[in-house]
């Protein structure tokens, strides 16, 4: 009887055993599996949740978007933080993430925080200064210059629609009052091309001899003036038919460098008389602003591809990215002319000819082109997170290449 209870305790002691050990190398497997993720944070002010793209060893796919086939799933979503499912494959090992976390911060300030904490293990900060702090503060993240993407331009965008902006006069004074070189020289470190139009003069399709509108005030209250805008109760602020000269400027909240710039701006076009309002809004916001025409003046980045269909959708009658609500006759017949047109040279003269127009019209004011961003990785943490050699040296790899160098 005693041998038979002996036994009965060492087979259920061997049972409670496997049950722990099995138990601990579930645990430890969750605990791996929450450990091999990547936290990317970003600004709210920057990125609209519903633009988001994931870099992948397929290129950039769309987070949110429906549709099959792709390499991962959309696993969590609130406002301030999306997750990533990375999918299992063949290429994806223990060493690489199998997440992807999205933290989203209402400014700069906080990302910078983070960063320096080590509660975000990688960010795209486009202001350099914002870039070295992290750095100094904490050596584990180290500043990798990219390329900025080509046609990337920082500008304003007027509603065409409403006075006073339907007045061409009106938006070329804002253009000349402007100091475009200042804003370029104090906030981007000289590191930014002027922009005269849509495309850099790096770019195939930049025509010579746009006008630069470079800051002369002088001009700009002429301008103003022969278009009727005095200030006749000497208050300080331009007036035309009972209306006051004020624009309500909206800009990417958050962002250090865009509430740097709606405060030059301000300061610049207070001396015309034109009473800025500068109110930062999220990047969700603002696209729904600029989508339902809501707005006076924004301030935002705009990539132009290298082809007119990019100047149709965005100065063309009835274009899904005409924001400013623009129309030009004749920019009109040079779109109907261009698609008729089966001659490249030929193509390529209504191109730069259609950049000559707006040039001249301004339905939005281009601020610059800048050359570089600055995008931050923990390299305690990680490798394997760059190209290193061939046509894409220097560029960040997808994430589920990333190597884990240790895991916490």
């Amino acid at each position: 009887m005693r041998l038979l209870q002996s036994k009965k305790t060492i087979k259920l002691a061997a049972c409670l055993y496997t049950l722990v050990f099995t138990c601990a190398l579930l645990a430890q497997g969750r605990s791996s599996q929450v450990r091999r993720q990547i936290v990317v944070g970003d600004l709210i002010g920057r990125t609209d949740i519903r633009e988001l793209k994931l870099l992948t060893a397929r290129g950039l796919l769309p987070v949110t978007s429906g549709g099959n086939g792709k390499p991962f799933t959309t696993a969590r979503r609130s406002q301030n933080r999306l997750v990533v499912r990375l999918h299992s494959s063949p290429t994806i090992t223990a060493d690489n993430p199998n997440a992807v976390v999205f933290k989203f911060f209402e400014t700069e300030r906080a990302l910078i925080t983070a960063l320096i904490l080590e509660q975000v293990d990688a960010a795209v900060l486009e202001n350099e200064e914002s870039a070295r702090e992290v750095s100094r503060s904490n050596d584990h993240f180290l500043p990798y210059p990219l390329q900025m993407q080509r046609n990337d331009v920082k500008m304003i965008i007027y509603n065409n629609r409403h006075e006073p902006f339907a007045d061409a006069d009106v938006r070329r004074a804002l253009s000349y009052g402007i100091d475009h070189g200042y804003i370029i020289k104090k906030l981007i470190g000289g590191k930014a091309s002027i922009a005269k139009g849509p495309f850099d003069d790096s770019s195939d399709l930049y025509t010579s001899g746009l006008n630069s509108y470079k800051y002369n005030p002088r001009v700009a209250l002429e301008t103003l003036q022969a278009a009727g805008w005095r200030d006749t109760n000497k208050d300080g602020i331009l007036e035309k038919s009972g209306r006051r000269l004020v624009i309500n400027l909206f800009y990417q909240k958050g962002l250090r460098t865009d509430e740097a710039i709606s405060r030059i701006v301000k300061i610049n076009l207070i001396k015309l008389g034109i009473d800025v309002r500068p109110r930062p809004l999220p990047k969700k916001v603002l696209n729904d602003r600029l989508a339902t025409g809501d707005f006076e003046a924004v301030l935002t980045d705009h990539v132009f591809e290298e082809d007119m269909t990019s100047l149709i959708e965005f100065f063309g009658k009835g274009g899904s990215q005409n924001y400013s609500g623009y129309h030009s006759s004749t920019v009109e017949n040079y779109f109907r002319f261009y698609n008729n047109a089966t001659d490249s040279k030929r193509r390529k003269t209504l191109v730069q000819g259609v950049q000559a127009i707006i040039n001249q019209s301004q339905p939005v004011t281009v601020l610059y082109f800048k050359w570089l961003t600055h995008h931050l990785v923990n390299v305690s943490k990680f490798s394997n997170f760059r190209h290193t050699q061939g046509p894409k040296r220097g560029k960040i790899r997808p994430y589920e290449e990333w190597v884990f160098k240790r895991l916490p």
